[in-house]
Protein backbone atom coordinates (compact mmCIF):
# COMPACT_ATOMS: atom_id res chain seq x y z
CA UNK A 1 0.00 0.00 0.00
CA UNK A 2 1.35 3.59 -1.00
CA UNK A 3 0.83 6.29 1.55
CA UNK A 4 1.01 9.81 -0.18
CA UNK A 5 1.27 12.93 2.51
CA UNK A 6 1.66 16.16 0.28
CA UNK A 7 0.65 19.73 1.70
CA UNK A 8 -2.81 21.30 1.60
CA UNK A 9 -3.53 22.68 -2.43
CA UNK A 10 -0.92 20.45 -4.08
CA UNK A 11 -2.95 19.94 -7.40
CA UNK A 12 -3.94 16.53 -8.56
CA UNK A 13 -1.36 16.83 -11.23
CA UNK A 14 2.05 16.93 -8.75
CA UNK A 15 0.45 14.41 -6.43
CA UNK A 16 0.72 11.80 -9.82
CA UNK A 17 3.70 12.59 -10.16
CA UNK A 18 4.70 12.19 -6.92
CA UNK A 19 2.82 8.64 -7.46
CA UNK A 20 3.91 7.57 -10.15
CA UNK A 21 7.51 7.52 -9.47
CA UNK A 22 7.32 5.13 -6.15
CA UNK A 23 4.96 3.03 -8.18
CA UNK A 24 8.20 3.07 -10.45
CA UNK A 25 10.04 1.80 -7.25
CA UNK A 26 7.39 -0.64 -5.90
CA UNK A 27 8.02 -2.76 -9.12
CA UNK A 28 11.58 -2.23 -9.64
CA UNK A 29 11.62 -3.90 -6.12
CA UNK A 30 9.02 -6.53 -7.55
CA UNK A 31 5.85 -6.14 -5.70
CA UNK A 32 2.58 -4.66 -6.62
CA UNK A 33 0.21 -2.05 -5.50
CA UNK A 34 -3.03 -3.06 -4.08
CA UNK A 35 -3.98 0.02 -2.57
CA UNK A 36 -3.60 4.19 -2.26
CA UNK A 37 -4.00 6.64 0.01
CA UNK A 38 -3.36 10.43 -0.38
CA UNK A 39 -3.27 12.90 3.32
CA UNK A 40 -3.11 16.34 2.63
CA UNK A 41 -1.55 17.97 5.46
CA UNK A 42 1.26 20.72 5.67
CA UNK A 43 2.17 19.65 9.00
CA UNK A 44 2.98 15.97 9.47
CA UNK A 45 1.47 14.17 12.98
CA UNK A 46 4.50 14.36 15.15
CA UNK A 47 3.48 10.40 16.57
CA UNK A 48 2.21 8.86 13.29
CA UNK A 49 3.10 11.19 10.56
CA UNK A 50 0.07 10.57 8.57
CA UNK A 51 -2.49 11.14 11.99
CA UNK A 52 -4.55 8.80 14.46
CA UNK A 53 -7.61 8.64 11.98
CA UNK A 54 -5.75 8.24 8.65
CA UNK A 55 -4.10 5.30 10.78
CA UNK A 56 -6.64 3.33 11.67
CA UNK A 57 -8.15 4.01 8.50
CA UNK A 58 -5.13 2.29 6.80
CA UNK A 59 -5.14 -0.34 9.35
CA UNK A 60 -8.22 -1.21 8.15
CA UNK A 61 -7.40 -1.62 4.54
CA UNK A 62 -4.40 -3.71 5.58
CA UNK A 63 -6.93 -6.28 6.91
CA UNK A 64 -9.04 -5.93 3.76
CA UNK A 65 -6.86 -6.28 1.31
CA UNK A 66 -3.96 -8.78 3.25
CA UNK A 67 -1.27 -5.92 3.16
CA UNK A 68 2.24 -7.24 3.50
CA UNK A 69 4.38 -4.01 3.38
CA UNK A 70 2.95 -0.06 3.93
CA UNK A 71 5.26 2.29 2.09
CA UNK A 72 5.12 5.94 3.15
CA UNK A 73 6.40 8.42 0.04
CA UNK A 74 8.33 10.35 2.23
CA UNK A 75 11.42 10.20 5.10
CA UNK A 76 9.07 9.82 8.20
CA UNK A 77 11.43 9.67 11.40
CA UNK A 78 12.14 6.38 12.88
CA UNK A 79 10.06 6.48 15.94
CA UNK A 80 6.80 7.41 14.30
CA UNK A 81 7.75 4.63 11.08
CA UNK A 82 7.44 2.58 14.79
CA UNK A 83 4.31 3.80 16.10
CA UNK A 84 2.48 2.81 12.96
CA UNK A 85 3.90 -0.71 12.76
CA UNK A 86 2.33 -0.75 15.77
CA UNK A 87 -0.91 0.24 14.82
CA UNK A 88 -0.99 -1.74 11.96
CA UNK A 89 0.37 -4.83 13.04
CA UNK A 90 -2.86 -5.17 14.87
CA UNK A 91 -4.13 -5.99 11.54
CA UNK A 92 -1.03 -8.29 10.39
CA UNK A 93 1.37 -9.13 12.69
CA UNK A 94 3.87 -9.59 10.21
CA UNK A 95 3.50 -5.74 8.52
CA UNK A 96 6.32 -4.16 7.28
CA UNK A 97 6.22 -0.32 7.44
CA UNK A 98 9.06 1.86 5.43
CA UNK A 99 9.26 5.08 4.20
CA UNK A 100 10.99 5.81 0.55
CA UNK A 101 14.47 5.59 1.76
CA UNK A 102 13.66 2.22 3.70
CA UNK A 103 12.21 1.08 0.05
CA UNK A 104 15.15 2.42 -2.32
CA UNK A 105 17.67 0.87 -0.01
CA UNK A 106 15.87 -2.50 -0.43
CA UNK A 107 15.90 -2.15 -4.48
CA UNK A 108 19.79 -1.17 -3.84
CA UNK A 109 20.22 -4.26 -1.73
CA UNK A 110 18.88 -6.05 -4.69
CA UNK A 111 21.29 -4.35 -7.16
CA UNK A 112 24.33 -4.16 -5.44
CA UNK A 113 26.88 -7.13 -6.53
CA UNK A 114 30.34 -5.21 -6.17
CA UNK A 115 32.22 -5.84 -2.06
CA UNK A 116 32.03 -2.29 -2.22
CA UNK A 117 28.48 -1.34 -3.12
CA UNK A 118 27.15 -3.68 -0.47
CA UNK A 119 29.25 -2.39 2.06
CA UNK A 120 27.50 1.22 0.99
CA UNK A 121 24.56 -0.10 1.37
CA UNK A 122 24.99 -1.28 4.60
CA UNK A 123 26.21 1.68 6.43
CA UNK A 124 23.14 3.66 4.62
CA UNK A 125 20.70 1.00 6.35
CA UNK A 126 22.58 1.49 9.38
CA UNK A 127 22.23 4.88 9.34
CA UNK A 128 18.48 5.04 8.61
CA UNK A 129 17.33 2.05 10.51
CA UNK A 130 20.03 3.02 13.88
CA UNK A 131 17.46 5.16 15.27
CA UNK A 132 14.84 3.28 14.96
CA UNK A 133 16.37 0.20 16.88
CA UNK A 134 17.26 2.70 19.44
CA UNK A 135 13.60 3.81 19.43
CA UNK A 136 12.94 0.15 20.37
CA UNK A 137 15.72 0.12 23.10
CA UNK A 138 13.37 2.87 24.53
CA UNK A 139 10.58 1.49 24.69
CA UNK A 140 12.47 -1.25 26.63
CA UNK A 141 13.65 0.60 28.99
CA UNK A 142 10.43 2.37 29.80
CA UNK A 143 9.33 -0.97 30.09
CA UNK A 144 11.97 -2.55 32.23
CA UNK A 145 13.46 0.52 34.41
CA UNK A 146 11.67 1.22 38.15
CA UNK A 147 12.48 3.73 40.66
CA UNK A 148 16.41 3.53 41.97
CA UNK A 149 17.38 1.01 39.15
CA UNK A 150 18.99 0.68 35.76
CA UNK A 151 16.47 -1.05 33.62
CA UNK A 152 17.22 -4.09 31.23
CA UNK A 153 15.96 -2.03 28.36
CA UNK A 154 18.45 0.57 29.07
CA UNK A 155 21.34 -2.01 29.17
CA UNK A 156 19.37 -3.08 25.99
CA UNK A 157 19.69 0.38 24.48
CA UNK A 158 23.11 1.29 25.28
CA UNK A 159 24.54 -2.29 23.43
CA UNK A 160 22.15 -1.25 20.73
CA UNK A 161 24.02 2.13 20.23
CA UNK A 162 27.58 0.47 21.22
CA UNK A 163 26.64 -1.99 18.25
CA UNK A 164 25.68 0.37 15.77
CA UNK A 165 28.80 2.79 16.26
CA UNK A 166 30.94 -0.32 15.86
CA UNK A 167 29.77 -1.40 12.98
CA UNK A 168 29.34 1.99 11.40
CA UNK A 169 33.14 2.69 12.09
CA UNK A 170 34.44 -1.06 10.93
CA UNK A 171 32.36 -0.45 7.48
CA UNK A 172 33.68 3.42 7.29
CA UNK A 173 37.30 1.87 7.24
CA UNK A 174 36.10 -0.41 4.80
CA UNK A 175 35.08 1.95 2.54
CA UNK A 176 38.07 4.63 3.09
CA UNK A 177 40.43 2.16 2.28
CA UNK A 178 38.25 1.28 -1.06
CA UNK A 179 38.10 5.14 -1.73
CA UNK A 180 41.96 4.88 -1.47
CA UNK A 181 42.57 2.31 -3.98
CA UNK A 182 40.09 3.99 -6.19
CA UNK A 183 41.83 7.43 -5.65
CA UNK A 184 44.81 5.51 -6.37
CA UNK A 185 43.79 4.01 -9.64
CA UNK A 186 42.23 7.64 -10.97
CA UNK A 187 45.49 8.95 -10.15
CA UNK A 188 47.62 6.41 -11.91
CA UNK A 189 44.94 7.05 -15.27
CA UNK A 190 46.15 10.50 -15.15
CA UNK A 191 49.78 9.82 -14.42
CA UNK A 192 49.33 7.34 -17.54
CA UNK A 193 47.77 10.53 -19.36
CA UNK A 194 43.97 9.36 -19.56
CA UNK A 195 40.92 11.37 -19.50
CA UNK A 196 38.39 10.69 -18.09
CA UNK A 197 34.66 10.95 -18.91
CA UNK A 198 31.88 10.48 -16.56
CA UNK A 199 28.10 9.37 -17.53
CA UNK A 200 25.73 10.91 -15.01
CA UNK A 201 22.13 11.25 -15.11
CA UNK A 202 19.02 10.31 -13.94
CA UNK A 203 18.26 7.03 -12.93
CA UNK A 204 16.90 4.78 -15.62
CA UNK A 205 17.49 7.56 -18.15
CA UNK A 206 19.63 5.19 -20.45
CA UNK A 207 22.86 5.89 -18.99
CA UNK A 208 24.58 2.17 -19.11
CA UNK A 209 22.69 1.38 -22.08
CA UNK A 210 25.19 3.95 -24.09
CA UNK A 211 28.07 3.18 -21.64
CA UNK A 212 28.22 -0.32 -23.44
CA UNK A 213 27.98 1.23 -26.76
CA UNK A 214 31.11 3.54 -26.12
CA UNK A 215 32.96 1.12 -24.85
CA UNK A 216 32.10 -2.29 -26.13
CA UNK A 217 31.21 -3.62 -22.93
CA UNK A 218 28.22 -5.46 -21.75
CA UNK A 219 26.70 -3.99 -18.31
CA UNK A 220 23.43 -5.10 -17.11
CA UNK A 221 20.98 -3.27 -19.08
CA UNK A 222 17.29 -2.88 -17.69
CA UNK A 223 14.26 -0.84 -17.75
CA UNK A 224 13.80 -0.09 -14.01
CA UNK A 225 15.10 2.34 -11.48
CA UNK A 226 18.73 1.16 -10.01
CA UNK A 227 19.36 -1.07 -12.18
CA UNK A 228 23.33 0.25 -11.67
CA UNK A 229 24.55 0.92 -8.52
CA UNK A 230 28.03 -0.40 -9.50
CA UNK A 231 30.84 2.03 -10.69
CA UNK A 232 32.30 0.97 -14.56
CA UNK A 233 35.04 1.93 -16.04
CA UNK A 234 36.74 1.13 -19.82
CA UNK A 235 37.89 2.59 -22.50
CA UNK A 236 36.10 5.22 -25.46
CA UNK A 237 35.91 2.82 -28.44
CA UNK A 238 36.30 5.19 -31.07
CA UNK A 239 40.00 4.18 -32.76
CA UNK A 240 41.12 7.76 -33.27
CA UNK A 241 40.77 8.39 -29.81
CA UNK A 242 44.48 7.01 -29.56
CA UNK A 243 42.89 4.57 -26.30
CA UNK A 244 43.57 7.60 -23.70
CA UNK A 245 40.15 8.07 -22.74
CA UNK A 246 37.84 6.21 -19.79
CA UNK A 247 34.33 6.39 -20.06
CA UNK A 248 33.14 5.70 -16.49
CA UNK A 249 28.96 4.79 -15.65
CA UNK A 250 27.60 5.15 -11.69
CA UNK A 251 24.55 5.49 -9.45
CA UNK A 252 21.59 6.99 -11.35
CA UNK A 253 19.78 9.74 -9.23
CA UNK A 254 16.21 10.53 -8.03
CA UNK A 255 14.57 13.21 -6.33
CA UNK A 256 14.66 13.75 -3.00
CA UNK A 257 17.50 11.64 -2.66
CA UNK A 258 18.85 11.88 1.11
CA UNK A 259 22.14 14.01 2.38
CA UNK A 260 22.84 10.04 4.01
CA UNK A 261 22.18 8.03 0.59
CA UNK A 262 24.90 10.47 -1.45
CA UNK A 263 27.33 10.42 1.47
CA UNK A 264 27.30 6.58 1.82
CA UNK A 265 27.62 6.67 -2.28
CA UNK A 266 30.41 8.61 -2.13
CA UNK A 267 32.96 6.53 -2.65
CA UNK A 268 31.30 5.06 -5.58
CA UNK A 269 30.99 8.23 -7.02
CA UNK A 270 34.43 9.48 -7.21
CA UNK A 271 34.78 8.23 -10.57
CA UNK A 272 32.14 11.43 -11.41
CA UNK A 273 33.90 13.82 -8.95
CA UNK A 274 37.04 12.97 -10.07
CA UNK A 275 36.16 13.23 -14.00
CA UNK A 276 37.34 15.92 -16.71
CA UNK A 277 34.34 15.96 -18.46
CA UNK A 278 30.30 14.60 -17.33
CA UNK A 279 28.04 13.36 -19.85
CA UNK A 280 24.20 14.42 -18.39
CA UNK A 281 22.13 11.88 -20.09
CA UNK A 282 18.35 13.02 -20.65
CA UNK A 283 15.74 10.84 -21.92
CA UNK A 284 13.86 13.11 -23.76
CA UNK A 285 10.83 10.85 -23.93
CA UNK A 286 9.97 11.15 -20.77
CA UNK A 287 7.35 13.87 -20.21
CA UNK A 288 8.46 14.54 -16.94
CA UNK A 289 12.55 15.11 -18.38
CA UNK A 290 12.90 19.18 -17.53
CA UNK A 291 12.45 18.75 -13.83
CA UNK A 292 14.45 15.85 -13.60
CA UNK A 293 17.25 17.46 -15.46
CA UNK A 294 16.81 20.09 -12.87
CA UNK A 295 17.08 17.04 -9.97
CA UNK A 296 20.63 16.35 -11.62
CA UNK A 297 21.98 19.71 -11.86
CA UNK A 298 20.56 20.17 -8.09
CA UNK A 299 22.56 16.95 -7.03
CA UNK A 300 25.51 17.45 -9.09
CA UNK A 301 25.58 20.96 -6.75
CA UNK A 302 25.64 18.91 -3.64
CA UNK A 303 28.17 17.28 -5.04
CA UNK A 304 30.54 20.07 -5.88
CA UNK A 305 30.63 19.69 -9.06
CA UNK A 306 28.62 22.48 -10.24
CA UNK A 307 31.26 23.92 -12.40
CA UNK A 308 32.77 20.46 -13.77
CA UNK A 309 32.77 20.75 -17.18
CA UNK A 310 29.65 19.50 -18.72
CA UNK A 311 27.79 18.03 -22.26
CA UNK A 312 24.20 17.41 -22.20
CA UNK A 313 23.01 14.24 -24.55
CA UNK A 314 19.41 13.67 -24.91
CA UNK A 315 18.67 10.28 -25.14
CA UNK A 316 15.77 7.72 -26.74
CA UNK A 317 15.18 10.44 -29.44
CA UNK A 318 14.30 7.45 -31.38
CA UNK A 319 10.59 7.68 -29.67
CA UNK A 320 10.26 11.36 -30.28
CA UNK A 321 8.75 13.09 -33.46
CA UNK A 322 10.89 14.97 -36.11
CA UNK A 323 8.93 17.68 -34.56
CA UNK A 324 9.81 17.41 -31.19
CA UNK A 325 13.74 17.14 -32.30
CA UNK A 326 13.31 20.60 -33.63
CA UNK A 327 11.10 22.06 -30.57
CA UNK A 328 13.76 20.11 -28.25
CA UNK A 329 16.78 21.72 -30.32
CA UNK A 330 15.23 25.16 -30.30
CA UNK A 331 14.15 25.25 -26.61
CA UNK A 332 17.38 23.89 -25.47
CA UNK A 333 19.72 25.85 -27.50
CA UNK A 334 21.51 27.59 -24.49
CA UNK A 335 22.35 23.91 -23.16
CA UNK A 336 24.14 22.91 -26.84
CA UNK A 337 22.71 19.25 -26.13
CA UNK A 338 23.31 16.28 -28.84
CA UNK A 339 20.56 14.45 -29.83
CA UNK A 340 21.10 10.82 -28.93
CA UNK A 341 19.33 7.18 -29.27
CA UNK A 342 21.83 4.36 -27.32
CA UNK A 343 19.47 1.81 -28.50
CA UNK A 344 19.77 2.41 -32.43
CA UNK A 345 23.06 4.03 -31.81
CA UNK A 346 22.01 7.67 -33.91
CA UNK A 347 23.99 10.14 -32.98
CA UNK A 348 26.96 7.95 -30.98
CA UNK A 349 30.00 8.28 -33.79
CA UNK A 350 29.51 11.91 -33.25
CA UNK A 351 29.65 12.17 -29.51
CA UNK A 352 32.69 9.75 -29.66
CA UNK A 353 34.21 12.34 -32.23
CA UNK A 354 32.91 15.27 -30.08
CA UNK A 355 34.24 13.68 -26.38
CA UNK A 356 37.78 13.09 -28.15
CA UNK A 357 38.25 16.65 -29.77
CA UNK A 358 36.89 18.22 -26.37
CA UNK A 359 39.21 15.65 -24.03
CA UNK A 360 41.83 16.44 -26.37
CA UNK A 361 41.71 20.10 -26.66
CA UNK A 362 43.62 22.09 -23.86
CA UNK A 363 40.66 24.59 -23.99
CA UNK A 364 37.76 22.20 -23.07
CA UNK A 365 35.42 25.59 -23.64
CA UNK A 366 32.03 23.87 -22.85
CA UNK A 367 29.06 25.58 -21.24
CA UNK A 368 28.63 25.49 -17.66
CA UNK A 369 25.01 25.95 -16.37
CA UNK A 370 24.67 28.45 -13.82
Amino acid sequence: MLIGVVPKGTNEEAILLELEEVESLVKTFGEEIFAVTVQKSDYPDRSTFIGSGKAQEIADTVAKEKIDIVVINNLVKPGQLYTLEKIFQRSNPKIRVWDRINLILQIFSLHAHTREAKLQIDLANLRHMGPRIYGMGYILSRQGGGIGTVGVGETNTELMKRHFRDEMKNISKQLQRLSEEREKQIEKRRRDGFYTAAIVGYTNAGKTLLYNHLTNKANYVADTLFATLDSSVGKLRQPSAGGNIIVSDTIGFIKNLPTDLIDAFKSTLLESVNADLLLIVVDVSDKEFAWKLQVVDDILHELKLAKKKRFYLFNKIDKVTLLKKDELAKQYTNFSPLLISAKTGEGLDMLCHKIEGLLSSNSMSLRVPL
